[in-house]
């Protein structure tokens, strides 16, 4: 049963991401049959003046501050402990949030457990703008929960104007509350690296579309430095510059003129690479070895899965784990998550620009081929792109739309709830 599981859940991912390629393909000029050959909707897109994105830089910071106020007074009102606001990065400094802390105190030379580094499994460019903002904020947490804010903050400004130039105001709004309301968008303010890994995603993402190679090397290399998962914008720079060339569409005689334009900007297209090496360099200062954050990796129980096995032992882990609150908050949500996301990008693979749907696409899978997966809630909250395309989906839809944000915003309380009670929500 388990091998018939892989390779028909191995078969499907072949089948999609293929469907996904001769997609991209055919907008890059190669001449394909329906169903790969459709033109994207029509949108009226638009450039958002300053002011526009200065309103949305202010709203994602108070919306972030809000919610913070709001889990302190939740708590309180839930546990009756009478917290003060000046307790509240404290109260936010659950899971990883202490490594983060302890990493900017000390460093990574100097933070260590049972003699080892274990903590350079955490990506360096978060803890280094971090330890910078404590010079002004002494108290590390606060300093923490400070960059967060602006980071989010900034990020949304760079996913609403994405939005509104590929989309329109009115997606790029709905998919911006979507996001927001999202059960796991509560981690965009906490002292980890998601609101860091949104602003620099969507920052190269937005000059991906708008063709910017020079600055998108920089945000590429930063969301590198920032975590692994940096490195699929390659994937995504190079879809949308061949898409945007069309070689194959070129006389055969000029096709390798075509060619030529895309291999020429390579380099640049490459430049998340640098941001690894920027981190694979911090692992020899500390340690002599690059790659010893590989090893730290097993102290963590993670590593590379293929994820029909992933979803295997999610589904497992979700009817059998002896503790039941435990399979409502992370085994269940991981697993039901994963098909809720895969269905979506059924649903839009025809609607949307390749860049996009194939990153989505590749973000999805790689964040389930994790060997011990416990946050993929969180991890989702930064696949941009499937908040675009759920707002696609619901465009004329208002009260659908209010209903679906209502929901996953009570459930955004109670995991927010679960996270500051050290519930399993990580």
């Amino acid at each position: 049963m388990e091998h018939m599981w892989n390779i028909t859940a191995s078969g499907a991912f072949l089948l999609a991401f293929g469907a996904l390629t001769l997609r991209w393909l055919w907008a890059s000029g190669v001449a394909l049959p329906a169903p790969f050959d459709s033109s994207l909707p029509r949108r009226a897109g638009k450039n958002p003046s300053g002011w526009d994105l200065w309103r949305v830089f202010g709203g994602a910071v108070l919306f972030r501050c809000g919610v913070a106020v709001g889990s302190l007074l939740l708590y309180d009102l839930l546990v009756g402990n009478g917290l003060g606001l000046g307790e509240l990065p404290s109260l936010w400094a659950r899971w990883d949030a202490p490594h983060y802390i302890k990493l900017v105190e000390l460093g990574y030379t100097g933070y260590v457990e049972n003699g080892q580094h274990l903590f350079l499994v955490f990506y360096p460019l978060y803890v280094w703008i971090v330890r910078i903002f404590r010079l002004l904020i002494p108290n590390t947490a606060l300093a923490g929960m400070v960059v967060s804010f602006l980071c989010f903050g900034w990020g949304s400004v760079y996913f609403y104007r994405l939005g509104c130039e590929e989309y329109g105001e009115k997606i790029a709004r709905r998919g911006m509350f979507l996001q927001w309301a999202f059960p796991f968008s509560f981690f965009f303010g906490g002292i980890m690296t998601e609101s860091l890994f949104l602003l620099t995603t969507a920052a190269a993402l937005w000059h991906i579309r708008n063709h910017r190679w020079g600055r998108f090397a920089l945000w590429g290399a930063l969301a590198a430095m920032t975590r692994m998962m940096g490195l699929i914008l390659i994937g995504a720079a190079v879809a949308e510059l061949v898409n945007s060339i069309k070689p194959f569409a070129l006389p055969k005689e000029e096709r390798g003129r075509g060619l030529w334009e895309v291999a020429k900007r390579l380099p640049l297209l490459c430049a998340p690479v640098l941001g690894s090496l920027v981190y694979f360099g911090l692992n020899w200062y500390v340690t002599g070895d690059p790659f010893a954050f590989t090893v730290m990796q097993q102290h963590w129980s993670q590593g590379f899965m293929w994820f029909p096995k992933v979803l295997a032992y999610l589904a497992k882990n979700a009817l059998g784990w002896y503790n039941v609150l435990t399979r409502w908050e992370m085994w269940i949500p991981e697993l039901v998550l994963f098909p809720m996301f895969g269905l979506l990008m059924l649903r839009s693979w025809r609607k949307h620009r390749s860049m996009f749907t194939l990153y989505a696409f590749v973000y999805l899978i790689l964040n389930y081929c994790l060997s011990w997966l416990l946050s993929a809630g969180r991890y989702l909250s930064c696949d941009l792109p499937c908040f675009y395309f759920l707002a696609a989906e619901l465009e004329g839809k208002p009260k659908r739309t209010l209903a679906l944000g209502v929901l996953t915003a009570v459930l955004q309380c109670w995991f927010l709830f679960r996270y500051l009670s050290w519930g399993q929500v990580m």
